[in-house]
């Protein structure tokens, strides 16, 4: 029997690049589902979408935390999962390479490492130094995960959507999925792809500054609720040694 494979696009606002992007994926994967979870959008995004053939469920709750967790419920019957941005940053033609090792059953959730494409300006400095910070806390609070934790560009199998239980509302969404596959021992797989610019008319809906604080809380919130014991051997070893500083004055 042929798998059940659906392609799922969080989208609020995406109205000019959308309609790209179901194409894009329609020649990509032609015996996939296309559903696109419209999250409030106020620009014609649902209209684009079903325009374009994709099919449109409304999340009313607002984040893509919400999105992707009404996706996880909607879709729970597919063999696998693409999650995908609704920007066209992220090649459809790509997919294979991340969608094989899932169908074979070899891995649980495969991940689109962003090698943002030379010259293009897809990625900005700050959004670079965030990612390389928040890699950081992980590694050391959670353990090691993908190299790209932020990438929104990932598909699961049916088994990672059963195994997860998903708290998250905003952007700090897909360090929680990480975080979950970390601590529940799911099969975790990263393929460089490429990272474009958004499509022309799209603007970033991402605060560096807000939605990254967030996602710092969140791996905290992460450690203490999935590896309490290293944070307890991270407090132990700054007391140690303001204890040895302290001591030698």
């Amino acid at each position: 029997m042929s798998a059940k494979i659906a392609v799922a696009i969080p989208c609020y606002n995406e109205a000019p690049a959308i309609g790209q992007v179901i194409s894009d994926w329609s020649e990509a994967l032609p015996s996939a589902e296309i559903v696109v979870f419209d999250n409030n959008s106020n620009d014609g995004t649902t209209d684009a979408a079903r325009a374009a053939g994709a099919q449109v469920v409304p999340v009313p709750e607002q984040g893509k935390g919400h999105v992707v967790r009404a996706i996880f419920a909607t879709l729970s019957d597919r063999d696998a999962v693409i999650l995908i941005d609704g920007d066209g940053t992220y090649p459809a033609s790509a997919i294979h390479g991340l969608l094989q090792p899932v169908l074979n059953g070899q891995v649980d959730m495969a991940v689109g490492a962003r090698r943002p494409v030379q010259g293009a300006g897809a990625m900005s400095p700050v959004r670079g130094l965030g990612n390389v910070l928040i890699r950081a806390a992980f590694r050391v609070l959670i353990g090691r995960g993908p190299g790209d934790l932020l990438s929104g560009y990932r598909v699961f199998s049916r088994h990672f959507r059963e195994s997860v239980h998903l708290r998250s509302s905003g952007f700090e969404i897909e360090t929680e999925l990480a975080g979950e596959a970390v601590a529940r021992n799911l099969k975790t797989l990263e393929i460089p792809v490429p990272y474009y610019p958004r499509i022309a008319g799209t603007a970033s809906k991402l605060n560096a500054f807000r939605d990254g604080s967030r996602i710092l809380w969140t791996i905290l919130s992460l450690g203490l609720r999935l590896r309490p014991w290293r944070i307890l051997l991270l407090i132990f070893i700054l007391l140690a040694v303001l204890a040895v500083l302290f001591a030698g004055r």
